[in-house]
């Protein structure tokens, strides 16, 4: 039986800013609780954690928090500033970390924020780890600091970011004569991603990339790629790249404005590994086109819950080297075990580059279905399972769409909101399904 976390969702710890469990008071205790369950289960080392953040208004606070209860346990810290989340798990790689955190909400407006834990090996916190520490943070007991002679040191870690944005170049060829558009969505990747492109010799044209607290993910980046589609028409560009505001997501653009989504960029990055892999990890929201284009190469689709920890720990269970989410969530496991956002672009670009065709056509054998997702917002959380009018709704869907399209309905990880998702070979369809489902959530009395 899976156990029900206190502090964990899909990603990390994640909430408004604040309110619990975002005070200052209840960082400061997740993060001594972080240092005493590291201590405890590697006594025999000093250990250092590397911290980054995001660009929202609570940042600071939650991050200074942090800080205070890591090294109230005795723990090191390198504070590396304003980083993409995959950064974390570079660093940790690269160094000698015993694990690492990301100040960060993602994706979500800037009145949220959270904690995405790393361990030693640059992997997001395991299930098991999560409820390890949550053990350690809801214990009765009082745990003893720190000796005054053993409090933790933190360390500027400004240096290390040069590292990554080599990583960054390493993973693409030159892109001299390509013309790019960056939507850096006022959030962590505003500096390094324009950077690196420009290193690696592209004209870069760069938006959304003033972030003043509270407009990360407003209006732009990965979730509202409108703009950047009609900057990359307007400017004549060749293809361009949406971040999210913790730089683990990017989707794409082709140079006629078209949205290239993350099912695509899995489909178009499994056919370049296709002689090295055959298996391929989505999740359950990836399209079912995807998955007939992947099977006409000859690639095995396999499919998790939401989530991009569930994605790695499936790559790496069946050797899969490409694997995501439609929401832009890329991991590329040669090169990192988590999604990383701008390395993602880096290679399509080179790719674009190197076949020598706009993304365009690169993309066009890859037809998907047509999907819609709406989300009801709710103030309660009940089993899926327990509520009959909503099951019966589902099964009527799923009777009606029987070798035409599927039906999914979950709670999201990280918000107050019930997901519906159809697919099928008709719009029409899709909203009369949407619309009765929707209608059976509204008569269960669990939607705001």
């Amino acid at each position: 039986m899976k156990v029900k976390r206190k502090l964990f969702g899909t990603d990390g710890i994640r909430g408004i800013a604040n309110k619990f469990p975002l005070t200052p008071e209840m960082v400061q205790k997740i993060g001594f609780s972080y240092g005493f369950y590291l201590k405890s289960k590697y006594p025999e080392k000093r250990h250092t954690v590397v911290v980054g953040k995001d660009t929202r208004l609570s940042s600071d606070m939650i991050k200074a928090a942090l800080i205070s209860g890591l090294t109230s346990a005795g723990v090191d810290v390198v504070d590396v500033g304003v980083v993409p989340t995959p950064a974390i798990s570079f660093l940790i790689g690269e160094g000698f970390f015993s694990g690492g955190v990301m100040v960060s909400a993602s994706h979500n407006p800037y009145e949220y924020n959270g904690l995405k834990f790393f361990n030693c090996e640059g992997k997001k916190f395991s299930e098991a780890e999560e409820g390890g520490l949550e053990l350690v943070v809801f214990n009765k007991y009082e745990l003893p600091k720190a000796e005054p002679s053993e409090i933790g040191m933190v360390f500027d870690g400004y240096n290390l970011v040069e590292a990554y944005k080599k990583f960054l170049e390493s993973a693409s060829r030159y892109l001299a004569g390509l013309k790019v558009g960056l939507d850096c969505a006022n959030g962590a990747t505003f500096q390094i991603a324009p950077e690196v492109f420009s290193s690696l010799g592209a004209k870069v044209f760069v938006f959304n990339a003033e972030p003043d607290g509270k407009n990360i993910n407003d209006g732009c980046g990965a979730l509202h790629p409108e703009l950047l589609a009609q900057k990359v028409k307007e400017l004549n560009l060749q293809l361009g790249f949406a971040y999210d505001g913790d730089g683990d997501r990017c989707v794409a653009v082709d140079e006629k404005g078209n949205v290239v989504d993350g099912d695509k960029l899995i489909g178009l990055l499994a056919a370049h590994y296709g002689d090295r892999c055959k298996d391929v990890v989505a999740t359950v929201m990836s399209n079912v086109g995807l998955e007939l284009f992947l099977e006409k190469l000859g690639l095995r689709l396999h499919r998790t819950g939401v989530g991009d920890r569930l994605v790695s720990e499936k790559m790496e269970e069946v050797g899969a080297l490409v694997g995501g989410e439609q929401s832009g969530h890329i991991i590329l496991r040669d090169y990192l075990p988590t999604g990383d956002g701008i390395l993602t672009s880096l290679v399509v670009a080179s790719l674009v580059k190197s076949l020598r065709k706009p993304l365009s056509e690169i993309v066009s054998q890859i037809e998907l279905y047509p999907q819609k997702l709406r989300n009801v917002r709710v103030k309660e959380k009940p089993p899926i399972e327990s509520l009959e009018k909503l099951q019966s709704a589902i099964k009527e869907a799923q009777k009606e769409l029987e070798g035409r399209g599927r039906v999914l309905v979950r709670y999201s990880g990280t918000e107050p909101l019930l997901r519906i998702m159809v697919e099928a070979d008709s719009e029409e369809l899709i909203d009369r399904i949407i619309e009765m489902i929707e209608r059976a959530v509204r008569e269960e009395g669990i939607a705001l």
